[in-house]
């Protein structure tokens, strides 16, 4: 589905990325982990078109991604979250979900936002922003304000605006980070059912180690910026080099 080939990503004298090459399945959950700084949010920002590589290519679904411009790739069938929430703490929890939909018919960001537009495209945004909303968990917050609820409700508000579009791809950007263990567990749960009653494939970047254990059947290892592991979970925990640049010595 995701072929990432060769891509290098500089910043000035700083390498990002350097010659990464993997690929991702149809189907199920890969995850991408490694210390902090070691590009995995900077190939996320390359899939979804936030950032231009200084080489190599980008398919998806035999498709030349880094052909598409930035707000093309929701209709190419791509959605993430980030790992800073990224809501309008005065709108509803519904308006919030229904700015998602905006790559999937006529109405834009801002319309979604706004409610503007035909009544028949605002009646569409809300059934699929409230289809979205039960599926996370969160249907009966669906007239509050995002800023008074909690940030492990708050984090499924932008899972649920990332599902609306229908992605065939979901990218998400440490989901769990600043979630306590038991919400982090819901979680873990959540994604699986998810990535199996949606089909839909799940490119995963965590440091919780027990939910990419659990979740991925494929692990990519990052370090600064190069791919130093991939495989199985198994095989990646006991990896040597991954240990040592990034699980630590077990004890």
């Amino acid at each position: 589905m995701l072929e990432v080939a060769g891509v290098s990503l500089r910043f000035g004298g700083v390498k990002a990325l350097n010659d990464l090459s993997f690929s991702v399945s149809e189907g199920g959950i890969c995850a991408l982990i490694g210390p902090n700084g070691a590009g995995k949010t900077s190939l996320f920002n390359v899939v979804s078109r936030v950032y231009t590589p200084t080489s190599g290519s980008v398919t998806f679904v035999g498709r030349d991604l880094l052909r598409r411009s930035r707000h093309r790739i929701m209709r190419e069938g791509i959605a993430r979250t980030f790992q800073n929430l990224a809501l309008w703490p005065s709108m509803s929890v519904r308006e919030n979900v229904m700015v998602g939909a905006h790559a999937t018919g006529r109405a834009t960001m801002l319309t979604s936002a706004l409610r503007l537009g035909s009544r028949a495209e605002e009646r569409r945004l809300v059934r699929e922003a409230d289809e979205a909303m039960e599926l996370v968990g969160i249907a009966d917050v669906a007239d509050h304000p995002a800023r008074d609820l909690p940030f492990g409700t708050l984090k499924r508000v932008e899972l649920a605006r990332a599902v609306i579009s229908k992605p065939r791809l979901l990218l998400l950007d440490e989901p769990a980070g600043g979630l306590t263990h038991g919400e982090v567990d819901d979680l873990a749960d959540l994604i699986a059912q998810l990535a199996g009653s949606l089909n839909v494939t799940v490119l995963l970047v965590e440091h919780h180690m027990g939910m990419i254990m659990r979740l991925s059947r494929q692990v990519v290892v990052l370090d600064s910026g190069a791919k130093i592991a991939e495989g199985t979970p198994d095989e990646v925990r006991s990896n040597e080099r991954v240990i040592s640049a990034y699980l630590g010595v077990p004890a």
